[in-house]
């Protein structure tokens, strides 16, 4: 009976080609960019759920609420997680990581005497309950390393970049730019990818307790909090999360009470949460807002809704013609089952058939993928889920796209479907095929109207007047003359203002636009009451306003100074502090934490401090010589290769111990919105995928349509109708229906934009003009569609169209 079906179904398929070509091409798009977008998908709810107690790991963050501030951070307080192991919380594992990135790891070569140097992605310092929480798997060595001071454990993949052969890499030495020395005492597999505790180094925690102040901790200050100094904790899934909550605030009231301005209070973030939230960094690997998660989702499911209901709408109008055959097969004993059972096959096979060119066109398409999302190449289509989603998609748009195209079918009456009597009105096509073809519309328009604001957007990020001159600025990172114990940085800024093609040299902590967020209390006009929240710090030298050309909106910059002699703050700093006029600012002093009262000598116009995502912050600029860590340099129009060729030789003749890390600075600020680019490029694609399975969904219902009223179009013509009126008769009802999507997908739009845009502070506006446009392009896309065949249909020959009457 089975092999009858499909037997019947591929006669039908192959009979009606055209039809059929434009079913399977609709289902293969939306198939092909479901199947893409699952593996994003997919990969991204998949960060770190291999480990087993998945469910039990937590993350303490800390919150602080100030009077009029509010302000949070995945790190803790240097002594917070001995602390909390002394008292009697209800934690099975505490689990300390102190996490540097892009270290520097130099290595004695024993063939050349010389050093090598490579540059580790992140190193974190932990404990043995590390390995342990993170299921480590040991290849040599064991996690007793991770309890001894100078012990570092390598994955085998640096330990095979380092040393040739993981093998040969215990006992083996190396050395970090302060000067400490790590013993390889272990070797473990590498994390999977898709784990936010991705390290490159692991050295034991009791490292960093004797030497303290190589590494610049003090494990014994409670006032500062940083997000490199995490905790994490495994709990018992019995315990009461409401009273290991309650214990951690008597913890924080115990600890931080009377400590400063803010109320500290600390919580629990769940691992699973860790990848999705835009408050909190992850340790490694990138982050993905749940909106976007959804929304990448609620593509998939769109594109796969238009290719369903081209399937639909084509498939009903075509059963007009099966009419006689339903017939036939009715009068000899066909039951309503069997028919349907039959429409089901036809549905099914080319559902499978456009499955299988959705699979080779997704393995065409995956390594373009990295363009939407931030998955790795070594993400594949052979995988149990991959093929699971496939299956279940499979019978979804299976039974979706057939059901009713099979109870449209099953319904015939023998006597008026011999008699050839059935109109479109007989299936459904006045009220459920109309249904359809304006839902198809709206999620057009929906992800069109989503298209232009995420381009709109980006296009403020990118022309946005971000306070300072970002272009031909390229910059150096330099290791501190405090670490070096040497005076080289200030040489080396000499040296390139000498350099043909540079027109300014500044020294600093960082650019004007970065992700630092380093910040302190701070006091003000010679009160001693602390400010009622924190100042947050840039040091820089007297050349920084000038190069970047800054705009001050009172007094000037400082004098050149080594140590912090005057400070510069930003205008929303003034308005924080209740000066009614910038003016007013000058002169006043203020003290940076424990150090000495300066006075301000200029307001500078607010600059955007980190990304648009965030906030102006209030901020305080001043010198300090031994925090300096970039060197920025202000290139003439014409950047050429060898001016940034003599900016690494001269880097390289005083820093040879160092390996030269460079960049411009516009690229490193574009880099800030990666994931809204992508997001952007996902809207482009899908919105581009939509507009064509609604064409190829329109061409063939007007090519249907026409064929339904070939006779009606010739008596027209023969009664004197115009070409215009037949084409206008032909695509009325394709206009109104267009004009009825637009009121459904409005309001879903409007919605969608507002939850994408929540994440900037500062957002394009969404104007009616921007959803006027999207209904106008609608109209001209389905004009086009509707209109080539209509218009083709009108200047037919009448003689041709009536000749069988």
């Amino acid at each position: 009976m089975l092999k009858n079906y499909f037997k019947i179904a591929w006669r039908s398929l192959t009979r009606s080609k055209w039809i059929g070509a434009i079913n399977i091409l609709g289902l293969t798009i939306g198939i092909t960019a479901a199947l893409l977008l699952f593996v994003v998908v997919q990969y991204e709810l998949s960060y770190d759920k291999f480990l087993s107690n998945y469910d039990q790991i937590y993350r303490i963050v800390t919150h602080d609420q100030y009077d009029d501030f509010y302000d949070q951070t995945s790190g803790v307080a240097n002594p917070f997680p001995d602390a909390l192991r002394a008292d009697p919380m209800s934690f099975e594992q505490v689990v300390p990581i102190v996490s540097h990135y892009f270290v520097q790891v130099n290595i004695e070569n024993l063939k050349s005497e010389d050093i090598d140097k490579h540059r580790a992605e992140s190193l974190f310092f932990s404990t043995p309950d590390f390995a342990e929480l993170l299921e480590l798997n040991f290849l040599v060595g064991n996690v007793n390393a991770l309890g001894q001071p100078d012990q570092v454990i390598l994955p085998k993949s640096e330990a095979e970049k380092y040393f040739g052969s993981w093998k040969d890499a215990q006992g083996k030495t190396l050395q970090l730019t302060n000067g400490v020395q790590l013993e390889v005492a272990a070797v473990v597999e590498d994390m999977p990818e898709n784990s936010n505790f991705g390290f490159k180094l692991l050295a034991s925690f009791e490292t960093i307790r004797s030497h303290q102040e190589a590494f610049g901790y003090d494990l014994e200050e409670w006032g500062s909090t940083g997000s490199n100094f995490q905790v994490y904790v495994k709990t018992n899934p019995a315990t009461d999360f409401a009273l290991i909550q309650s214990q951690l605030d008597e913890f924080s009231k115990k600890h931080f009470e009377g400590r400063g301005t803010s109320i500290k209070s600390h919580h629990l973030q769940p691992l699973s949460d860790i990848h999705f939230n835009s408050l909190y960094e992850p340790l490694t690997g990138s982050r993905i807002r749940n909106s976007t998660i959804k929304t990448l989702i609620l593509v998939g499911v769109f594109i796969l809704i238009m290719a369903s209901i081209n399937f639909v709408n084509l498939t009903t109008s075509q059963a007009i013609g099966k009419s006689k055959e339903i017939g036939v097969r009715k009068v000899m004993g066909s039951t309503k089952t069997q028919i349907a059972l039959q429409s089901f096959g036809e549905t099914f096979l080319t559902v499978l058939i456009a499955s299988f060119l959705s699979l080779v066109f997704a393995s065409i398409f995956l390594p373009l993928l990295d363009k939407i999302a931030n998955i790795p190449d070594s993400v594949s289509l052979f995988q149990w889920q991959v093929g699971l989603f496939i299956l279940v998609l499979i019978g979804l748009l299976s039974l979706l796209s057939g059901f009713y195209p099979a109870m449209i079918i099953a319904k015939y009456q023998p006597i008026r479907a011999l008699k050839n009597k059935f109109q479109s009105a007989d299936i459904g096509g006045v009220s459920i095929r109309r249904g359809l073809v304006v839902l198809q519309f709206a999620i057009a328009q929906i992800l069109m109207i989503g298209t232009l604001i995420a381009v709109r957007q980006m296009n403020l990020v990118q022309n946005i007047d971000l306070g300072f001159n970002k272009e031909a600025i390229y910059y150096v990172h330099v290791p501190s003359d405090k670490a070096n114990g040497e005076m080289r940085i200030e040489g080396f800024k000499q040296e390139l203002l000498r350099m043909p093609g540079v027109k300014g040299v500044t020294l600093a902590s960082d650019v004007p636009s970065s992700d630092n967020n380093s910040a302190t209390n701070f006091y003000f006009d010679n009160k001693s009451e602390d400010i009622i929240f924190p100042a947050f710090l840039k040091f820089a030298d007297e050349t920084y306003f000038e190069l970047f050309e800054m705009e001050f909106v009172a007094g000037h910059a400082y004098p050149p100074s080594d140590t912090i002699r005057n400070v510069v703050i930003n205008e929303t700093m003034a308005k924080k502090l209740m000066i009614q006029t910038p003016e007013e600012a000058i002169g006043k002093n203020l003290r940076l934490g424990a150090g000495p009262w300066v006075p301000v000598s200029g307001v500078v116009k607010d600059f955007t401090v980190n990304s648009l995502r965030e906030e102006m912050k209030q901020l305080v600029i001043t010198t300090r010589k031994n925090m300096y860590s970039i060197v920025a340099v202000k290139l003439d129009g014409a950047v050429s290769k060898a001016t940034l060729e003599s900016i690494q030789g001269k880097f390289e003749e005083i820093y040879p111990e160092q390996i030269y890390t460079a960049g411009f600075l516009d690229e490193a600020i574009a880099a800030f919105y990666e994931n809204e680019q992508k997001l952007a490029m996902v809207y482009k694609v899908f919105a581009a995928l939509a507009i064509l399975i609604s064409c190829i969904g329109l061409y063939g219902l007007i090519s249907f349509m026409v064929g339904q009223k070939i006779k009606e179009i010739g008596i027209r013509k023969v009664l004197g109708a115009s070409v215009t009126q037949i084409t206008v008769m032909l695509s009325k009802e394709f206009v109104w229906m267009v004009l009825i999507a637009f009121g459904v997908a409005i309001p879903l739009a409007y919605y969608m934009v507002q939850e994408w845009l929540a994440s900037f502070a500062y957002k394009t506006p969404v104007t009616i003009g921007l959803f006027v446009l999207v209904m106008l392009i609608s109209l001209l896309i389905t004009g086009l569609t509707v209109g080539f065949k209509s218009f083709r249909a009108a200047i037919t020959n009448p003689v041709n169209s009536l000749r069988s009457e």
